[in-house]
């Protein structure tokens, strides 16, 4: 398991946005409604980042994450318009253990 000192600030909101949407009963989620969540997530934080991530940023973050064993790609039913399956992704782990490496001040900003 990764730590929250490992983690990048958008490594990390991506992660509270899969919890999101997993305690929201949206997970599976895709990569564009992904990054929606993030920007609903880092509206609540207090930082001083300008801007929301691009959905470039999410993919590199959720495949970094995926490497690291954190989050999970599933196959959907259905293709996109150019034919191709469209991905969706979810927490590897009970949300409860995932929120624990992300740093507490930003789960508090989130969800509480």
């Amino acid at each position: 398991m990764v730590s929250d000192s490992s983690l990048s600030l958008t490594e990390q909101i991506v992660l509270l946005a899969l919890v999101r949407s997993e305690r929201d009963g949206e997970a599976p989620i895709q990569t564009h409604d992904l990054r929606r969540q993030c920007d609903r997530c880092l509206e609540r934080v207090d930082t001083d980042v300008v801007g929301s991530p691009k959905e470039a940023d999410v993919v590199r973050s959720l495949y970094r994450l995926e490497d690291d064993g954190v989050v999970e790609e599933i196959e959907m039913t259905g293709t996109s318009p150019t034919g191709k399956g469209r991905p969706a992704y979810a927490v590897a782990d009970p949300p409860e253990t995932v929120l624990e490496t992300v740093d507490d001040d930003i789960v508090d900003s989130v969800f509480g």
